[in-house]
């Protein structure tokens, strides 16, 4: 009886709570309840929490958990996690109308609740196909390549465990190779259930340390989004069960993506041939990311290129560019642990004489080569060296732990593809599945020169590759690292093709600053409040970057405002986004415009509402600018490029149905946004 008042007066709670409708998830930390999971499995869900960029709290205590309308756990769900208490009260809580997320589930007594009759598990999936038609869960997966993701490579006689289940009430969302269900759906009285067969720690964790089962579908230039579909798809399952949810976006300011230029100068030629990309960069107002390598010795690789050449580096430093680390040696054999110990610090360029002949180094160490290239750069050049690139990206399973304790804060030795996600994340100091979460910043090297055939003959077809990978990654407003080894002048002009076919949404943003935005971006604390049709985001701390903005799902609001922590209105406007949401970028509040300049700061758009022809002015500043019209939905529409001194223009409407549309006029540093009206038969 004394049990039974207790769940009463616990679902009561709860009811009570979802009243109040806290809109945060809550991530279960399952330690306490599973203490051999191990800290990778619980960090996945902490990672997808702040890749997606909704509000969310991390608590150790199941009780606490069910307070949220939301719950992603941090590990599977065994059979022995949970008491026969605590078993009735999380079904009590899906019943009331919660949402659980979560992975791999053991526990028997909870297969009712999740809509499963049996569970098996299998290590020979190489692949899930997702059943997009069950939209709006989907979007954001409309490419082929996330519609079906990579576990593994066929070739392999295996992947990794995965757990597949018999369907009782549950509906499938995705099925492995065999057609096995691997991702279902239940619904559970008001609530409702998300279960993953693949563990969050194989599809995230795994993937980010590079110990997939060879999943990436090519090793560079390609599209590679396996581990960022599982961030799509639980960000909408977010938006679906929280109505107008607030995102942080993952790009600065009002672009759709951003583009980090990267060079790695390893070589004599290199040395000899960076100035005219530096040149080019400079004139173009890009600040790239020259990563050099130190090599101050003679050995069978290569000669000491390094001494001699501290004018040209430090020209790169006067001409606005960022200069970091790729090592003092180069060596392909960098990621032997073996040949690489850790080694100690106190290196120096007196003491430290690696060797590399017959494919073999001796006498190097990962400390020895972060530290005496850091050391070298920085005293020889009076700049501060933050970052890292690994020759040949050979990934030293201790090179975070180096990194970290010399002071680097970032680090791009990963392949995007390897690691199978675009975005950025903390590497962990030692390459194991109970890694400790470094302060070092993994940011993915997207697309490089580094094909088997490029030449001067056919360097255009290999831009046309990285044109279509970057509009792919684009699309999931991701950001692209490019690099490009700066010897050969073929590959200044394939560059310059490159950047001239890049589109207009798209920025250009030198690495470090990137890193310092989505360092800022993690440590942002959100939360909102809806109060009848108007939403309020209210933050908590004092990290929000001017160039934060935020995606909102805005259907059914009239109002949004935004208080710092002192509660002091923030200003934001807003553009129409994709799939029907709206992306808000703030207004400098310090902005002193005379009311001239307000007069004609805005689109010009005449008539309004208007059939067949729109008339538009633009501002004086605005020409050379770039025009996009969306519908309510966000979708674009219609684009075109407005030419050097063309302010007025005239747009052909016939092919667009009567509604309401957006116009937006972009230049490289504002953004315009002006609502028309169509009455098109």
């Amino acid at each position: 009886m004394k049990q039974l008042l207790l769940l009463l007066v616990f679902s009561f709670v709860v009811e009570c709570n979802f009243a109040q409708t806290q809109r945060k998830v809550a991530v279960l930390d399952m330690s306490l309840y599973n203490p051999t999971a191990g800290a990778s499995r619980n960090l996945s869900a902490i990672r997808t929490m702040r890749m997606i960029g909704a509000p969310y709290d991390v608590t150790t205590s199941l009780e606490d958990a069910l307070n949220y309308p939301i719950i992603l756990t941090g590990s599977r769900i065994e059979q022995s996690s949970f008491s026969s208490t605590q078993q009735v009260l999380l079904k009590n809580y899906v019943n009331n109308g919660g949402v659980l997320i979560t992975s791999c589930l053991r526990d028997t007594t909870l297969y009712a609740m999740c809509g499963i009759s049996t569970m098996n598990t299998f290590d020979k999936y190489f692949k899930i196909t997702f059943d997009t038609l069950a939209a709006p869960l989907f979007n954001w997966i409309d490419d082929s390549m996330e519609v079906t993701i990579s576990l593994g490579n066929p070739s392999n006689t295996s992947s990794f465990y995965t757990q597949y289940y018999g369907l009782s009430t549950a509906l499938p969302l995705a099925k492995y190779d065999d057609g096995k269900n691997a991702i279902v759906k239940n619904n559970y009285g008001n609530g409702t259930t998300y279960l993953f067969g693949p563990d969050f720690r194989d599809i995230i964790y795994r993937n980010q340390i590079d110990f997939d089962a060879s999943a990436q579908r090519a090793y560079s230039n390609g599209f590679e989004p396996t581990t960022d579909v599982i961030f799509m798809l639980i960000r909408n399952i977010i938006r679906k069960h929280l109505p107008n949810t607030v995102f942080k976006h993952t790009i600065p300011g009002t672009s759709v993506s951003t583009l980090m230029i990267t060079h790695d100068v390893d070589s004599r030629t290199a040395m000899d041939t960076m100035q005219p990309f530096s040149d080019y960069e400079r004139m173009n107002g890009i600040n790239a990311m020259y990563n050099i390598t130190t090599h101050y010795f003679h050995d069978t690789w290569m000669t000491n290129f390094y001494i001699g050449s501290w004018s040209k580096v430090h020209t790169l430093i006067q001409d606005g560019h960022t200069i970091s680390s790729h090592s003092v040696g180069h060596f392909p054999d960098f990621d032997n642990e073996t040949l690489f110990p850790f080694g100690t610090i106190g290196n120096t360029p007196g003491n430290y004489a690696p060797y590399y002949s017959g494919g073999v180094t001796t006498g190097g160490t990962v400390l020895g080569e972060l530290e005496v290239s850091k050391f070298l750069l920085e005293n020889d050049h009076s700049v501060p060296i933050k970052s890292f690139r690994a020759g040949h990206l050979a990934y030293n399973d201790k090179l975070i732990l180096g990194l970290d304790s010399l002071g680097y804060e970032f680090n791009s030795t990963f392949s995007a593809n390897n690691v199978l996600t675009s975005y950025p994340y903390y590497g962990v100091l030692e390459r194991t599945y109970n890694g400790i979460e470094s302060s070092v910043l993994e940011i993915p090297m997207t697309i490089s020169d580094v094909f088997n055939d490029i030449s001067e003959n056919n360097y255009l077809s290999k831009v046309d590759i990285w044109t279509d990978v970057t509009n792919r990654y684009a699309k999931n407003h991701s950001p692209i690292t490019l690099l490009i080894h700066p010897n050969r002048n073929y590959k200044l002009l394939a560059e310059i093709e490159y950047l001239n076919r890049l589109p207009a949404s798209t920025s250009i943003t030198n690495m470090e600053e990137y890193g310092r935005f989505w360092r800022k971006r993690d440590s942002l604390n959100f939360y909102t409040e809806i109060n009848g049709s108007a939403l309020s985001v209210h933050f908590n701390n004092e990290e929000l970057r001017f160039d934060q903005s935020f995606i909102v799902d805005f259907a059914g609001l009239d109002t949004l405002y935004f208080y710092d922590k002192d509660g002091l209105s923030v200003r934001f406007d807003w553009i129409p986004w994709d799939y029907g949401t709206r992306l808000y970028y703030q207004i400098d509040p310090n902005l002193k415009v005379t009311e001239n300049q307000q007069k004609f700061q805005k689109i010009l758009i005449y008539p309004n509402p208007t059939t067949d022809i729109i008339a538009l002015r633009l501002p004086h500043d605005f020409s050379n600018s770039t025009i996009e019209i969306f519908n309510q939905q966000g979708l674009l529409v219609f684009s075109k490029c407005a030419l050097e001194g063309e302010l007025d223009l005239s747009l052909n409407s016939m092919h667009l149905k009567s509604g309401v549309y957006f116009v937006r006029a972009a230049n490289k540093s504002k953004v315009l946004t002006e609502k028309i009206i169509l009455l098109n038969q």
